[in-house]
């Protein structure tokens, strides 16, 4: 078991008494401010640093840097919690945290334990049709952590920085003549010598950001997808010509780039034309509005640097 360190949530204490918040089971009291926060979720992980405070414990930490890209630090005092899925409930209880902050994909089975520990808020980026835009569901997320651990303004000015850079970089992509512009935005690994290919769908986050970059999603399946992508074969992209194709995968290990897979991509009219580019693979779409501001900038300067 990793050894519990302790590392202060917030130095807020103008704050005090039992404050009612919330979350994806409805409601729950929390007393004072938090001051040791453990995170089961990268995501919220990523919106408790991004208010300047470092949580006591995350999950999966070992793994976070493979996948995660972002620029916040995360203090080495941080305890990893176990790995994903599974996280460690001793170690949890250890490092006797006043507030527990977790996703419903993982939460909805440990609910009940982890709210033995302590106060728990479990959040549901993925929503079923006609329940809401995880894009909405992110920001209200984050503007609700941020006024548990009594840093509402922090919370407004990464939001707003968030909004500035979106209308930043829409007025760059527009001046190089990419307003409205169409493209798929796609993750894809190799399997079984073959490239799978996830495109995201208009109910994820990741395209509302498109959307507020001034550009149009190519994508469109009539089957509400809950995770917020289609999995498909490379066989579907061979419909799409006058499109650009922005796809998160390891450079070195682009299955498009494989001996079995290359001259069917090649042949594809908007490889030719040059408007397939990779993002990084760190580039992460299931993240909070640092992780969205990234998301935009990488989008942009690809764009840009297609159309120069």
């Amino acid at each position: 078991m990793a050894q519990p360190t302790a590392t202060a949530a917030s130095d807020t204490t103008a704050i005090s008494g039992t404050r009612t918040f919330s979350h994806a089971l409805g409601e729950i009291s929390i007393p004072n401010v938090p001051q040791r926060v453990i995170a089961l979720d990268w995501m919220y992980l990523e919106d408790v640093v991004a208010l300047g405070v470092q949580p006591v414990g995350a999950i999966d930490l070992e793994n976070y840097p493979e996948w995660v890209d972002l620029p916040l630090t995360i203090d080495s005092s941080v305890v990893s919690i176990g790995a994903n899925p599974s996280p460690d409930f001793e170690t949890i209880a250890a490092l006797k945290p006043d507030l527990i902050l977790v996703g419903s994909l993982r939460g909805e089975t440990i609910y009940d334990q982890l709210n033995a520990i302590a106060p728990t808020m479990m959040f549901n980026p993925y929503l079923k049709e006609g329940e809401g835009h995880p894009y909405d569901e992110m920001t209200t997320t984050f503007s609700t952590i941020a006024a548990v651990l009594g840093k509402e303004t922090e919370g407004a000015q990464v939001l707003a920085k968030m909004e500035q850079t979106f209308a930043d970089s829409k007025e760059q992509l527009a001046a190089a003549g990419l307003a409205d512009a169409k493209v798929l935005v796609a993750q894809t690994y190799a399997s079984n010598n073959a490239a799978e290919v996830r495109l995201f769908t208009d109910n994820a986050a990741v395209m509302e950001i498109v959307k507020r970059l001034g550009l149009k999603n190519a994508w469109s399946d009539p089957t509400y997808q809950v995770w917020g992508f289609s999995s498909v074969g490379t066989e579907a992209l061979a419909q799409f010509s006058d499109i650009h194709m922005l796809y998160i995968t390891e450079e070195n290990n682009d299955p498009f780039q494989s001996a079995a897979i290359k001259p069917y991509w090649d042949s594809l009219e908007f490889v030719k034309a040059g408007k397939a580019h990779i993002l990084d693979s760190q580039t992460w779409t299931f993240g909070g509005p640092i992780a969205a501001e990234v998301f935009a900038q990488r989008v942009t300067e690809a764009l840009l640097s297609e159309s120069k």
